[in-house]
């Protein structure tokens, strides 16, 4: 079962999350190197995060611990030259139609409450 994923117990599900995670629909450009060890930049979208990580999307099969740089884009995927990219591991990676799902635990931890607003891109915002 991959990480941070709900765990049943008797009839209740159980979050093991600790962190308030904040569900989008964000789009971002991902950029790392594959299991194949190419280099690759893909546009894409982030299902949720928190101050700990987040949840994407991806057509690129990515290996556990494999460092992933993500950086936020504006409306109609335009990118934003002001944001910064954030670094994050990946912890765990499940088949999806189409494509991968990818869970990643944040390298650089900025927390969502105390970050600064007009650094943020709308698109992270609930």
């Amino acid at each position: 079962m991959p990480e941070n994923k709900d765990i049943p117990i008797g009839d209740v599900a159980c979050e093991r999350r600790v962190e308030t995670r904040l569900y989008t629909n964000a789009h971002v450009e991902i950029a790392g190197v594959d299991i194949a060890g190419n280099s690759f930049n893909e546009l894409t979208k982030v299902k949720n995060f928190s101050d700990a990580g987040c949840q994407f999307q991806t057509q690129i099969p990515l290996r556990r611990g494999t460092v992933v740089a993500i950086k936020p884009l504006g409306p109609n995927e335009q990118r934003m030259p002001e944001e910064p990219s954030k670094l994050f591991e990946i912890v765990w990676t499940a088949r999806s139609v189409p494509g991968w799902l990818a869970g990643a635990r944040a390298l650089q931890v900025e927390t969502i409450s105390n970050a600064d607003p007009l650094r943020r891109a709308p698109e992270w915002e609930a």
